[in-house]
């Protein structure tokens, strides 16, 4: 009787297959639900980054400016424009936003050699502030 067991279970495999089929399926199941997940969890509202732009010092026939020198559009409301000389803050030199070749100078015409300029970004959605551009004038 042992012996007539023994070849039973040795010679009988039908019932692997079924075993392997289900757990295929769930293991399908979990990497579409994780798939679907990170759609759906990256469709939220964006997060305001940081602009990627670059700004430089140029030469304006004698006079020192600050020139923004390529990347990324800056929207005016989000940056302050400041220098160690200016008290007021240099933002009313920028129509709508500072892009690409735009110029700022102060109202006396230039830069003076040494002066520290500072943009800073302000977050619109938090408190959250970081400086672009923090440089002396050449």
């Amino acid at each position: 009787m042992f012996e007539k067991a023994k070849q039973f279970l040795l010679a009988e495999d039908r019932g692997v297959s079924p075993v392997i089929g289900v757990i295929l399926m769930v293991a399908i199941t979990v990497i579409l639900a994780a798939v679907i997940a990170t759609f759906v969890m990256n469709m939220g509202p964006s997060e305001n980054t940081m602009p990627n732009a670059q700004f430089d010092f140029e030469d304006d026939g004698g006079d020192t400016i600050l020139v923004h020198d390529g990347g990324e559009a800056v929207p005016k409301d989000e940056i302050s424009i400041s220098a160690t000389s200016s008290s007021p803050s240099l933002n009313s030199a920028i129509s709508d936003d500072f892009t690409a070749s735009d110029k700022v100078a102060p109202d006396s015409g230039g830069f003076t050699s040494g002066e520290t300029v500072t943009i800073t970004w302000e977050n619109p959605n938090s408190d959250e502030t970081q400086i672009l551009f923090e440089e002396e004038a050449p």
